[in-house]
């Protein structure tokens, strides 16, 4: 199966490789090339760079966008025509840093992420909000634990995006878990109660109490 990741910062150069090593073929895109390039030698034959965001979208079933909250909704109206029947992944926190480092959340309290990038999104895209409830580094240390996998939890309202998902996410070395539909994002996002978690499938599941709408 072939991937398309849009954004090789951080996170997305973490969650590229660790999709490279469980078998997946990926398209990068990044607004920094030099970065999408670099991360492309170190991985292999498994990846290619795209010549810009749209040509990483073909002879691709999934985009996962890996970048800032504040820059998703450019990249998706960019891309939009093409990310229709396609599994759209957002990892993003809907958060920004000061020059300080201080958090500060761009949404109004309360309200979805995972609703809010639902409306920017063409009809016929299925959206799962996911790979962003750990930090870079731990989502590097916890893929492919043993004996226990780490679980990685996710939210959707479409069953077919769920499925699609786990796919993903068993790739990169984790089991999923859904958390509820994307109304519940809130609680995969830094400051949420699953976010950096490092469990196993029976504590996941004790934690997010059943699916939740």
């Amino acid at each position: 199966m072939t991937t398309a990741i849009i954004g090789t910062g951080g996170l997305g150069s973490v969650i590229a490789r660790q999709l490279a090593a469980g078998g997946e073929t990926l398209r990068l895109s990044s607004a920094d090339e030099d970065s999408a390039r670099t991360l492309a030698a170190q991985i292999g034959r498994a990846a290619v760079v795209a010549v810009d965001n749209r040509d990483a979208l073909q002879g691709t079933g999934a985009v996962i966008l890996a970048l800032r909250f504040t820059v998703l909704k450019s990249v998706i109206d960019e891309i939009a025509g093409p990310l229709t029947g396609k599994l759209v992944v957002v990892p993003s926190n809907p958060v920004t840093a000061d020059a300080h480092g201080n958090v500060s959340r761009v949404l109004p309290k309360g309200q979805s992420s995972g609703k809010v990038v639902a409306g920017w999104l063409p009809a016929g895209a299925r959206l799962a909000m996911a790979f962003g409830t750990m930090s870079a580094g731990r989502f590097e240390s916890a893929g492919n634990r043993s004996p226990e996998p780490a679980v990685l939890f996710y939210v959707t309202d479409d069953d077919r995006a769920g499925e699609e998902v786990e796919r993903l996410i068993r790739t990169a070395g984790f089991e999923p878990v859904k958390a509820g539909g994307l109304g519940q994002s809130g609680r995969l996002e830094v400051g949420g109660d699953l976010h950096d978690l490092v469990v196993g499938p029976a504590e996941a599941r004790s934690l997010i109490g059943g699916d939740r709408a």
